[in-house]
């Protein structure tokens, strides 16, 4: 991504704050923040490597805590997740292992962010419960694991949006699904990709990173869970990740 600039003016300073106040807030209405980890870091201007890597280890910190809070609470419907990791954790395996060129991967990555930025700031929440058939949530599974393992966004920034499309449970079900569909499907992507993919002077500058999320999901999760507005979240993260899919495809 060197021709899109080298986005110096994000300086790591900058990038651990960034980096906190999004894991604050996602945390706080259910999600891991991967898409916008992994737009603050196109912006920026890394490499495909870098920003697969960092984006699914600060996901994967800060749904570990979202996690461990569902299951004190026993929340999250079985029928649900089994279908959708069954499909996606070989789609991620699959999707991280595939080499393409910068030019492909950003592309992907452009329209990935788009159809995020439009699910949050459109998608919206019927009231009435259906019963999603295994095929859809096979099918929904192995396209989110492909896209989260080539992008390195978890997939729950599409999935919850999707499910509440579907009416497949209460609110905090499907959050709680989201949660633990990224936390797999982030281990099996860096399992996959291997943490070697990045030369070790390079992880210099983002070994912060993943201590400032663990810091944001913590207050986001425990403390603020349920008091943001999640509406309002949502909306203004998808306007955020749509100004980047923008950048990302077009400049």
């Amino acid at each position: 991504m060197g021709k899109r600039g080298s986005g110096s003016f994000l300086s790591v300073g900058i990038l651990v704050v960034l980096f906190a106040l999004v894991a604050l807030a996602y945390s706080s209405v259910g999600f891991g923040g991967g898409s916008s980890y992994t737009a603050i870091l196109a912006w920026r201007g890394e490499s495909p490597e870098v920003i697969r890597l960092v984006s699914l280890s600060c996901n994967l910190v800060v749904v570990v805590i979202g996690g461990w809070a569902s299951l004190r609470a026993k929340v999250g419907p079985r029928h649900l997740l089994r279908p959708l990791l069954l499909s996606s954790v070989p789609a991620v395996w699959l999707g991280a292992r595939w080499e393409i060129s910068d030019t492909l991967f950003f592309q992907i990555l452009g329209v990935a962010l788009a159809v995020a930025g439009g699910l949050l700031l459109f998608g919206s929440r019927k009231n009435e419960h259906g019963v999603v058939s295994c095929w859809k949530l096979l099918l929904l599974g192995a396209v989110l694991g492909g896209l989260a393992g080539v992008t390195g966004i978890g997939g729950g920034i599409y999935l919850v949006p999707v499910l509440h499309l579907l009416s497949a449970g209460k609110a905090r079900e499907i959050a709680a699904v989201g949660t633990w569909f990224i936390l797999v499907n982030s281990v099996v992507g860096l399992l996959t990709l291997g943490f070697s993919a990045i030369p070790v002077a390079a992880w210099k500058g983002f070994c912060w990173l993943p201590l400032a999320v663990a810091g944001g999901g913590l207050v986001g999760s425990q403390l603020l869970q349920g008091k943001l507005n999640e509406v309002f979240v949502r909306r203004w993260t998808g306007v955020l990740v749509l100004v980047v899919a923008g950048r990302v495809l077009f400049f």
